[in-house]
């Protein structure tokens, strides 16, 4: 007799899976959310769906994580990453896209693995920067992952996002996202030139710098 499908969370510990754990519609849902430290001795089944939601900045870290996976013989891995991965297709300078990219491919790999990704993760726009934001809200996420409704005939990759606005605090943090845009232009391939501004913004408590700024940019121009 085949085993019962389960759906379970890996990253317990996350800031994702706490918003999605206070929504009602996940309440029940997942058989098990477990961390990091706990993999080695859970005990998967066949029939688990397991949904990557925390990471590791170490890229091997991330690499043993889905092989552990991948030796107990789950059903399914569905590794959700970052709409930030879309920065390492122009530059590397920036680790978590990079590393996040790399565990995409990974996943994708192996015969089971989905991969699904998300933008920034909110529970109301206010939590969101200034500005254009590729995101994903916290009851979009949880409608997704209840509804069962990714068939296994389905494409192996998936994107929850939309285009969210924010306004600016004022004509100053306007300006200041408009030139950030230029120097980000006329750095190239390499943005982590801007680092030294992106510390004086984020002491200024703007946060649409980095890679935010251009992976929102990039997904907004492939969108339009």
């Amino acid at each position: 007799m085949p085993e019962a499908a389960r759906e379970i969370v890996l990253g317990s510990g996350s800031r994702v899976w706490k918003a999605l754990a206070a929504q009602p519609a996940v309440a029940g849902w997942a058989a098990a959310a477990i961390g990091h430290a706990e993999i080695n001795a859970f005990k998967f089944s066949a029939g688990d769906r397991v949904w990557i939601l925390s990471y590791s900045r170490r890229e091997g870290e991330n690499l043993a994580m889905l092989a552990r996976l991948q030796a107990a013989g789950v059903r399914e891995l569905v590794y959700v990453s970052s709409a930030s991965t879309i920065v390492d297709t122009t530059t590397a300078c920036y680790d978590y896209p990079r590393v996040k990219r790399a565990a995409e491919r990974a996943a994708l790999a192996l015969p089971q693995g989905r991969v699904l990704t998300l933008g920034l993760v909110y529970t109301h726009p206010s939590e969101l920067p200034s500005g254009a934001n590729i995101a994903t809200s916290i009851e979009a996420l949880s409608q997704f992952m209840t509804a069962r409704s990714w068939p296994a005939s389905a494409a192996r990759t998936r994107q929850l996002f939309d285009i969210v606005e924010r306004p600016f605090a004022g004509t100053l943090e306007s300006r200041l996202f408009e030139v950030y845009g230029v120097l980000l232009t006329l750095a190239g391939r390499h943005p982590c030139l801007l680092r030294p501004l992106d510390l004086i913004l984020r002491a200024l408590g703007m946060r649409w710098y980095g890679y935010t700024y251009l992976s929102n940019r990039l997904w907004i121009s492939k969108m339009s």
